[in-house]
């Protein structure tokens, strides 16, 4: 029958939809948050989240909100092969990434993190470099909340260079973090602007305070920007260095585009008095082989 046909199809596309969502907000959602996504009530969402959970798809944690399970194929395959999977007709940047990461640390003696835009509204801390004892930004952790993008400079840059990655996540609300975060949604826009025109993003305390970050995009061949490279360090540091790292970050980031395009060698720049040996991945933000 047509009717039921296509009563089907729209209960099918309400559920991918809701896979879509919690595979976006790895923290996972409230009943009713789904439901005012979905714009259904609350009681289709509780009973299509007792379904998710029933067949395996998802589970809830002690608080009652739900989100996707561990288990292959939509947990890990949801976000992780996104997050390593280059956009089709572009190279692997795998190794050029790494090597971006390790040689902004080597050229500025910070905190060096490599940021992807893993699904609609999801950022995560890909890669980092530092050596033990080097200052790390507190509260970052491996995914970087939709609701926390307007405050970091890493995210700053994905909202200025990536339409799709700002209209998800311009509903979102702006917690003030500390009390130099950009909460109005008309100063947020014109620092976005700025950051589009200049090429650089950064936050002075705006995300924790006595910290600031940097970062620049890495553009891939197809022209998506959907990787972000920077730094963080003390805002002190950036008060008296910040033209020197600001530009540290940009060369590094430009030659990691170059290098994905084909266009340069990817071998490491060359090396600065004074280079520290003492290069390493920061294994709290990212776990796993390094590639």
């Amino acid at each position: 029958m047509p009717g039921g046909g296509s009563r089907s199809l729209k209960t099918a596309a309400t559920v991918l939809r809701a896979l879509r969502l919690l595979g976006d907000h790895p923290a996972g959602l409230c009943a009713t948050d789904l439901a005012e996504r979905l714009g259904k009530s609350a009681a289709t969402a509780r009973y299509m989240i007792n379904t998710l959970c029933d067949a395996g798809y998802a589970e809830r944690d002690g608080s009652g909100r739900c989100r996707l399970t561990d288990a292959p194929p939509w947990g890990q395959w949801g976000t992780e092969h996104r997050e390593s999977s280059p956009v089709p007709g572009d190279p692997d940047p795998g190794a050029v990434l790494a090597e971006a990461t390790t040689e902004l640390y080597r050229r500025t003696r910070q905190r060096s993190y490599l940021v992807r835009r893993t699904g609609t509204v999801v950022a995560s801390v890909t890669d980092s470099r530092g050596h033990q004892g080097l200052a790390k930004l507190p509260g970052l952790g491996r995914h970087i909340p939709p609701h926390h993008a307007h405050a970091l400079a890493l995210t700053k840059v994905l909202l200025a260079t990536s339409p799709a990655y700002r209209e998800a996540v311009e509903n979102e609300p702006l917690p003030r973090l500390t009390p130099t975060t950009l909460v109005d949604a008309g100063a947020l826009q014109r620092e976005l602007e700025r950051v589009h025109r200049d090429g650089i993003a950064l936050d002075r305390e705006e995300y924790a305070e006595g910290f600031a970050t940097l970062a620049a995009p890495v553009v891939a061949p197809s022209g998506a920007a959907t990787v972000a490279l920077g730094l963080s360090c003390s805002a002190r540091r950036l008060a008296v260095d910040g033209d020197e790292l600001a530009d540290a970050v940009r060369a590094v980031a430009a030659r990691a585009t170059a290098q994905w395009a084909g266009e340069l060698v990817a071998e490491p720049m060359p090396a600065v008095p004074g280079d520290p040996v003492d290069v390493g991945r920061d294994e709290d933000l990212v776990s796993g082989p390094r590639r």
